[in-house]
């Protein structure tokens, strides 16, 4: 490997190098401070939306330290190569072909979003090619919520719904519940939502392979043995604490922090937070039991965190409607309310549809939701906030008023 020597932020923008291996092509940069640099470089990978330019503040960061590579593997990034062949697992073993072609030594990748899932199995499946492991986002698709609102965005998607996809996918991303928290202005809501709703067809149908993928992985059925660790944040609903506490204790050689503040884009929302972990963590350092803007959480932990990531209380007015176009209407009680999903009980349908849901609730916009399970405590339920206006008033609802402040005294 021949690194370049003359990084500049500007250059994530520009031209990228290209390897070809068989059909495939692998889009990447290489950083160094030297151009024939032994080290042990460090690989980012991103998520679905992200391009090398979402790197800039790390990229410098950690030159100072180690190599830097940027890879875009098919389907990621600024590869628009289209692979709906692959899997996770061979694009994991693509990460391992760049290696040996380019006579690297054992990398040190940082996965986040879905970027997470390929370091993670790359780490696996070649354990002699990866060094040190750092993972945010863990996205290994297990939970049911999580599965059902992937699905309903690739379905609306395929109708051309791109706006209800737009909406549905930001409010994943983005808890709007916490927004005075993770300080994510409206302006970086506003451009993240344009660019969901502007996707080209060739970035509809890149997104669509990435989330087959993700819905075709069948799990970890080994975990990484090389030193790892994992960033979560605190208040990300899409891939909540508890998932990244889990997969660091099936790890051989876990840690997980929890960056305070932060949900899904914890790296981007707290970069000083993450960024203080990143360089002890790659230089083999123990990590501290707490640093500012992050705890380390005990071993002891890693299985203990609360499944719940919200309070679901019934509200005020317990009677609802439970409303679809075919299949009919039916009187509810909800039992439980929360901003993400909820609990209904009634004389419910035994298969419900998969989808066109709505609650009507009184005096709010009928809310379009996704039936769980039915069980004898009633219906599971998650609400695909695929309308603004309708998401807007539930987060009104469910969200407790603030004390006055002679009441905090």
């Amino acid at each position: 490997m021949r690194y370049r020597t003359d990084y500049s932020a500007t250059l994530l923008s520009s031209a990228t190098e290209t390897l070809e291996l068989g059909c495939w092509r692998l889009h990447y940069q290489a950083y160094a401070t030297r151009a024939d640099d032994p080290r042990a470089p460090v690989l980012l990978l991103g998520g679905a939306f992200q391009s090398f330019r979402s790197f800039t503040g790390e990229v410098g960061e950690l030159l100072a330290e180690h190599p830097v590579i940027l890879l875009d593997l098919p389907s990621q990034g600024c590869n628009l190569q289209l692979a709906p062949e692959l899997g996770l697992e061979e694009l994991a073993d693509l990460i391992a072909a760049f290696a040996a072609e380019l006579q690297l030594p054992p990398l040190m990748p940082i996965g986040l979003s879905y970027g997470s899932a390929l370091a993670a199995l790359f780490a696996v499946r070649h354990p002699q090619r990866c060094a040190r492991l750092l993972l945010a986002g863990i996205t290994a698709f297990g939970r049911p919520g999580a599965r059902r609102l992937l699905e309903e965005g690739l379905a609306l998607l395929a109708e051309g719904q791109t706006a209800a996809f737009a909406q549905g996918a930001l409010t994943g991303l983005l808890n709007p519940l916490r927004l005075n928290e993770t300080g994510v202005s409206p302006v970086f809501r506003k451009a993240l939502l344009r660019q969901m709703q502007r996707l080209s067809p060739t970035e509809v149908e890149r997104y669509r392979q990435n989330s087959l993928r993700l819905l075709g992985f069948q799990g970890f059925a080994q975990h990484p043995a090389c030193p790892t660790l994992v960033l979560a944040g605190e208040y990300d609903h899409f891939t909540q604490p508890w998932e990244h506490a889990s997969f660091a204790a099936a790890c051989a050689d876990a840690d997980c922090v929890l960056i305070h503040d932060a949900d899904h884009l914890a790296q981007f929302e707290r970069r000083s937070a993450c960024a203080s972990l990143y360089s002890p963590f790659l230089r083999g350092e123990p990590l501290p039991l707490v640093s500012p803007g992050s705890t380390r959480l005990a071993r002891s932990q890693l299985l203990q965190l609360e499944k719940r990531h919200e309070a679901r209380r019934p509200p005020l007015n317990r009677r609802a409607r439970l409303t679809h176009a075919e299949a009919g209407e039916w009187a509810v009680e909800v039992a439980e309310l929360g901003f993400f999903g909820g609990l209904l009980q009634g004389d419910l349908p035994a298969a419900p549809p998969l989808r066109g849901w709505q609650l009507q609730l009184p005096g709010l916009p009928a809310l379009p939701l996704l039936p769980l399970r039915l069980s004898t405590n009633g219906l599971a339920l998650v609400f695909s906030h695929t309308d603004a206006q309708a998401s807007a008033a539930l987060a009104e609802l469910v969200t407790p008023p603030a004390l006055p402040a002679v009441a905090c005294a």
